[in-house]
């Protein structure tokens, strides 16, 4: 499949996996419900059922739809936490956001990348791989694609966080999720730019999939560190109108 199929595959599922949102959110579906089949909903939405798998799985991937075998797609927990609201209420400058953030994450997201390498299952496993597969073939050519990309890598990032099976620390994920896709909106049009970057982070995906998978929880732990700090010393070294006054950042104590 050549770059303008992959695009136009993607942008088919993109259109049927936003209709799928809007239906369970729109269609009086509480957590728990099942939807209805695969046949009926590809009718529904005038869509080969094919499309519908693929933006079926990338639901079940985001945590949106649990797939049951032999029993049907059910509805997980769909009302957004007031966490989560409250964050995507903040009112801060693009400099200190992206500072900000950074910070965020290392305090929290690199520690549950540790506790994912002691704690992963083989279902955390498949869905993580699942998710860089996703990630690694997107094409990143237009706009659309790299904001399509940034949420790909979002989700692997809160597919890890996930995998360390602490229910406080999903829930206090639910925030950070928030802020990476901010970030990714924010960062990913000046990094992606840059010659070798996209090759590199997915290289750094794929290691901390691999640590998480031989349940090497310091390898894991700094490789997102590494990421973390490497796209922001990126984006400030190539764009410093972007640095703030913040005092002390986190990665340098």
């Amino acid at each position: 499949m050549d770059g303008t199929e992959n695009r136009e595959k993607e942008s088919k599922k993109k259109i049927v996996q936003d209709k799928l949102l809007e239906l369970i959110r729109g269609g009086g579906y509480s957590s728990g419900d099942r939807l209805p089949s695969e046949r009926d909903l590809a009718q529904s939405l005038t869509v080969s059922r094919n499309i519908l798998r693929e933006a079926v799985a990338a639901l079940n991937l985001m945590g949106v739809v649990e797939i049951r075998e032999r029993q049907g797609t059910f509805v997980r927990d769909i009302e957004e936490g007031n966490l989560q609201q409250g964050i995507q209420s903040l009112q801060i400058l693009p400099s200190d956001f992206i500072l900000l953030q950074v910070e965020v994450r290392l305090i929290i997201s690199v520690p549950a990348a540790e506790l994912a390498a002691m704690r992963r299952t083989d279902d955390d496993l498949r869905k993580l791989w699942g998710c860089f597969e996703a990630f690694s073939t997107c094409p990143y050519e237009t706009p659309e694609d790299q904001a399509q990309q940034g949420k790909w890598e979002s989700l692997l990032h809160h597919l890890v966080t996930e995998a360390a099976h602490n229910p406080l620390l999903s829930r206090l994920n639910e925030g950070i999720d928030v802020l990476v896709e901010r970030n990714n909106a924010l960062m990913h049009p000046y990094n992606l730019r840059e010659a070798g970057w996209i090759d590199h982070i997915t290289d750094q995906h794929r290691r901390i999939i691999e640590a998480i998978e031989g349940r090497n929880h310091k390898e894991a732990g700094s490789i997102l560190r590494e990421h973390l700090v490497e796209a922001v010393t990126l984006l400030l070294g190539k764009h410093p109108e972007l640095k703030s006054n913040l005092a002390n950042p986190y990665w340098e104590l």
